[in-house]
C-alpha cells in the first residue's frame, strides 16, 4: 500500500469510527486501514438501507423549556413509525414525528443519531398514527384563506374533511416565574365542488353541504353532535353522513 495512501485512509477509519464499533469485531491488523473503511461504509449503508434519499434534510432541533406544559408534537413526542410520499416515492416504516407548532415532518437519522427535517416541498403525503396528511402548496390554496403547509385528510369522498393542525407556545410571567403551555388551534375546512370553505359551527357546515338541512339537522340531534365541545367529531360524522346520501341535484 502506498506510504502517502495511508494517512487518508487512517483518517477515514478514524472518521467512521463510531459506526464502526457498532458493525465489527477485532480485524486483523493486515490491512486494517482498508477494511475498517469499507466497514465503516458498509456498517452506514445497511442501517440507512433504501431510505437513503431521505436523509437531505436540515438537522432538526428544539431548546428544551422545563417550565412549559405540553409539547409540540401530533399524537406522540417521540418518533413513531409511518411513511412518507417523498420526492416522487413512498417510504414505509421510518421513525418520524411531526412537529405541528413549526408545521415540519421530523425523521430520526438512521446512521447519524440526530434528527432532521424533511425537505417540504419534497412531502407531498405522510401517513402517522393512522392519520393522512397531504401537502397544500403555494399553487393549490391561491385565491383561498388557506394557508400552504401540511392538512390532515379527515375524510376523503365527494366532499373532503381538512383539518390545519396547529399549537401555539403561550408564555407569560408570573410571580412564581415564566410558564408556558402550547394551546391547540386547529382549523377544520370542507371541500365542495372544488372550492374550500373553513367551517366550526353546524350553522358553518349546513351552509356549506347545503340541499339536505333537515335530513343533517335530525342525523346531528339523533346522535347528539356536539359542535362546540367536540367539533372534530361531529364535523367528520355529518360530512360523512352527507356523502351516503343520494345524490340531488343543485
Amino acid at each position: 500500500m502506498s506510504r502517502n495512501l495511508l494517512p487518508l485512509l487512517l483518517f477515514f477509519a478514524i472518521l467512521f469510527a463510531p459506526v464502526t464499533i457498532l458493525a465489527q469485531t477485532a480485524l486483523p491488523d493486515t490491512g486494517f486501514v482498508k477494511q475498517s473503511v469499507d466497514g465503516a461504509v458498509q456498517a452506514y449503508r445497511n442501517a440507512v438501507g433504501s431510505h437513503a434519499h431521505l436523509y437531505n434534510g436540515p438537522e432538526y432541533f428544539v431548546s428544551i423549556r422545563p417550565y412549559v406544559k405540553g409539547h409540540q408534537f401530533f399524537k406522540e413526542k417521540s418518533f413513531v413509525k409511518g411513511a412518507v410520499l417523498y420526492d416522487g416515492a413512498w417510504f414505509y416504516e421510518v421513525p418520524m414525528t411531526y412537529d405541528v407548532a413549526l408545521d415540519e415532518v421530523v425523521i430520526a437519522h438512521a446512521g447519524g443519531g440526530y434528527s432532521q427535517m424533511l425537505v417540504k416541498p419534497k412531502v407531498k403525503e405522510f401517513l402517522l398514527s393512522g392519520h393522512t396528511f397531504v401537502h397544500l402548496n403555494t399553487d393549490s390554496v391561491a385565491g383561498t384563506r388557506l394557508q400552504a403547509g401540511f392538512y390532515d385528510l379527515m375524510y376523503d369522498g365527494s366532499v373532503k374533511m381538512l383539518v390545519r393542525r396547529k399549537k401555539v407556545l403561550k408564555e407569560q410571567a408570573t410571580s412564581a416565574g415564566i410558564e408556558g403551555e402550547f394551546n391547540v388551534e386547529d382549523a377544520y375546512y370542507l371541500w365542495k365542488d372544488g372550492k374550500y370553505y373553513e367551517v366550526g359551527s353546524k350553522h358553518s357546515v349546513l351552509k356549506v353541504l347545503g340541499g339536505e338541512k333537515k335530513l343533517l339537522n335530525k342525523f346531528a340531534r339523533t346522535n347528539g353532535l356536539r359542535f362546540k365541545k367536540q367539533r372534530e367529531e361531529a364535523i367528520f360524522k355529518i360530512t360523512h353522513y352527507y356523502d351516503t346520501l343520494e345524490p340531488k341535484e343543485q
